[in-house]
């Protein structure tokens, strides 16, 4: 893992010493996971700083944060107490949230419209995933029999996606849609109703120019 955020490190300074344009890329959207039920649901926010290597490729350095809603489901409790009903319902309530930080690689397609393209996406980084889980119910009387339990991972990750995107004047505004990995060994070690998020995203953002090429200054 030191290996991999080394050489992760120096490949964000080789592109920190380009003398291309540079954008800055805030962004938001929506994901869910693709991987198991329940699909999780998140609402992601993040920043890509962007450095344009020539036309038809753009590498950018992205970190960004996801905000997850509260998935909920019924699951059984027992109790050895002879004066109570044997079962009850215990509400599980699975919350997840992370963070990526990424190094993108921006393919452009070739478009006869100098004002749009399309664009494949190829993106790999560090991945951070907590899924929070907490039971409510009589847990003083009611026990239940093998319950989830809060799970975190840090790890590598991949993922690959397409985008469109508009010039408006020097700024420009895109949309993604992308899948990911999970992260790398994120395997939950016992049987579960969840696993770690392999999220299918949209994104839209709006890219802010903030600096020339040398030859155009």
């Amino acid at each position: 893992m030191r290996k991999g955020i080394f050489i992760f490190g120096l490949s964000i300074l080789a592109a920190c010493n380009s003398t291309a344009q540079i954008y800055l890329e805030p962004l938001t959207g929506y994901q869910t996971g693709v991987n198991r039920r329940p699909h999780f649901q998140q609402i992601s926010t993040g920043l890509s700083a962007v450095w344009i290597a020539g036309r038809n490729y753009e590498l950018s350095v992205r970190v960004q944060r996801n905000w997850g809603f509260a998935a909920h489901s019924v699951d059984s409790s027992f109790t050895t107490d002879p004066s109570l009903p044997l079962f009850a319902p215990a509400r599980e309530v699975i919350v997840p949230t992370g963070w990526t930080f990424s190094l993108d690689h921006r393919f452009i397609l070739k478009s006869q419209h100098p004002d749009r393209h399309f664009s494949i996406l190829l993106f790999s980084g560090f991945s951070s995933q907590k899924i929070a889980v907490r039971y409510t119910g009589d847990a003083a009387h009611y026990t239940v029999l093998n319950p989830d339990a809060t799970q975190k991972k840090f790890s590598l990750f991949g993922g690959t996606g397409m985008e469109y995107m508009k010039y408006l004047g020097p700024d420009r505004v895109f949309v993604q849609l992308t899948i990911s990995s999970p992260p790398l060994n994120g395997v939950i070690k016992y049987p579960s109703s969840f696993s770690f998020m392999s999220p299918l995203s949209f994104l839209f953002g709006y890219s802010i120019h903030i600096k020339r090429k040398k030859h155009e200054n």
